[in-house]
């Protein structure tokens, strides 16, 4: 694991380095359907890796919850995508909050119950699914950085992996359910 943390980690960054850089420069696709994603799996790879050492601040898994849902909430907004792309500064914010999200997502689905899952999952992945259909249904460039055909491919982007999401974590529940029961049986 520590291996994977490693290299989702290298790759994400990788992004925001020439000659890679100008992947996320020229298209929104490649900025918020394959870095960002990366940054959060790499650190909730890394978190893995550490452990559950830091459950006392995380009871119930709500502290985690909500740090990554506000991290991820904030750099949902086009201006925040737009800054990230053009300041070095916000594109470094952007890989430390990003990575951050995803460890504290981690440890918060590691702490949470059924229903606090559902709250969270329940909230994040419409969430992600509204701003999809936005982008890929506007008529508007709302990022100076991305032509619209980018936003409207990035737009669709969103909607597909917020389903997959969903499915994920039906399937998640399902199996976690199954072996629940097989166990008071």
């Amino acid at each position: 694991m520590k291996t994977l943390a490693l290299v989702l980690t290298m790759g994400a960054t990788a992004l925001s380095l020439p000659p890679l850089r100008v992947l996320i420069e020229q298209s929104m696709v490649w900025h918020m359907l394959v870095q960002m994603p990366l940054l959060v799996a790499a650190g909730a790879a890394w978190s893995t890796v550490v452990g559950d050492r830091l459950t006392r601040w995380n009871r119930f898994g709500l502290t985690g919850f909500m740090l990554a849902q506000c991290i991820t909430a904030y750099w949902m907004v086009p201006a925040m995508i737009d800054r990230a792309v053009v300041l070095p500064g916000a594109d470094a914010a952007k890989l430390v909050t990003l990575w951050l999200a995803g460890a504290a997502l981690r440890q918060g689905w590691v702490q949470s119950n059924l229903a606090v899952q559902l709250f969270f999952v329940g909230y994040g992945l419409p969430m992600m699914a509204w701003l999809g259909f936005f982008l890929a249904s506007t008529d508007r460039r709302l990022c100076n950085a991305y032509s619209l055909e980018s936003q409207l491919q990035a737009g669709q982007g969103l909607v597909a992996l917020s389903i997959a999401l969903a499915l994920w974590w039906g399937v998640s529940l399902r199996r976690h359910l199954a072996t629940s029961q097989a166990t008071v049986r």
